[in-house]
């Protein structure tokens, strides 16, 4: 048997007191856990924007499907696709966006239920349908472009990016009337 020299215990005596008062002091101290908050949900005004973006959608792919000859249609559901891809992405930068896109928030190119009194009466007259859900789509975007805090985080990207859909739906209600 190897003899054990007294730097040798001296080192293991200390390890070993180390150790316990390590594990004591574990014991004793109480463990605090943090609970994590939810990011913020993105600006309503965006998702709202969102949401009139979908319902137009869907009112155009009504409207192509009654009138395809009109001059022009497909374009302007082309320029309502853009929209929506660009208010997408610029969801995209809200951590809240990720965490509220759930069964309640319909996915990229999906269309909300429920009908309003122009898709009523979009069997009747679907250019006047869209001309109204264009119009009302504008000012509603308008109202929000300009109530946009400029201190928030990225108003630099959402402002114009609400205001060129206004002002390309109110162009729309133009080319539609």
């Amino acid at each position: 048997m190897a003899d054990i020299t007294r730097r040798t215990l001296l080192n293991r005596a200390l390890l070993a007191a180390a150790l316990g008062a390590g594990a004591l002091l574990g014991v004793t101290r109480p463990v605090r856990h943090r609970k994590a908050s939810p990011p913020p949900p993105p600006p309503v005004a965006l998702t709202a924007a969102l949401a009139r973006q979908r319902q137009l959608l869907a009112a155009y792919d009504r409207a192509l499907t009654l009138q395809r000859a009109h001059p022009g249609l497909a374009g302007l559901r082309a320029d309502l696709a853009a929209h929506g891809t660009a208010l997408h992405e610029v969801l995209q930068r809200y951590p809240g966006w990720r965490l509220s896109v759930t069964a309640s928030t319909p996915r990229p190119g999906a269309t909300p239920g429920g009908t309003t009194s122009a898709s009523n009466s979009a069997a009747a007259d679907p250019i006047a349908a869209l001309a109204t859900l264009s119009t009302s789509a504008a000012t509603a975007t308008s109202a929000a472009c300009l109530a946009w805090p400029a201190t928030e985080a990225n108003a630099a990207e959402v402002v114009p990016l609400l205001g060129s859909i206004a002002a390309c739906l109110a162009s729309h209600a133009e080319v539609l009337g």
